[in-house]
């Protein structure tokens, strides 16, 4: 089995911003991975991340089309996380669920793609491999 990750939303909108500062190592992550593991959870977030940009609904469709249709995209289906996500959240609020959601796929698979500093120290505490290594 080649590399894989699990792909948090941040990766995604950097790798389609060529304004962004981390455009290019984004995209250098995803390009440099066998698969890309993404949650359906990320899906969401993305899609309403890319409203909050006022991007209009026929270009968004066209560059999750473009994600999605990547023969190393695996779309994970994250229903059986919905009710042990509550105990990932631990002590935190509900603001974190997406996020620990997108920490129990990480546990399964090994590796997180996550620009998110919190996220990025709670996946550290469980084991969890991160890209890129340092932010």
């Amino acid at each position: 089995m080649g590399s894989l990750a699990v792909i948090d939303t941040n990766v995604l909108i950097y790798s389609i911003n060529k304004r962004s500062e981390r455009y290019r190592e984004a995209r250098k992550i995803l390009e440099s991975l066998d698969e890309l593991i993404i949650p359906v959870v990320v899906v969401y977030e993305f899609i309403w991340n890319l409203a909050e940009f006022g991007i209009s609904s026929k270009v968004a469709k066209d560059v999750l089309s473009r994600i999605l249709l990547d023969p190393r995209v695996k779309l994970v289906d994250d229903r059986k996380h919905l009710l042990p996500t509550f105990e990932k959240l631990g002590g935190l609020s509900l603001r974190h669920y997406n996020d620990s959601m997108i920490l129990r796929v990480a546990e399964e698979f090994g590796t997180l793609a996550t620009y998110d500093r919190k996220l990025r120290k709670r996946a550290k505490k469980l084991g969890i491999d991160l890209l890129p290594e340092n932010i």
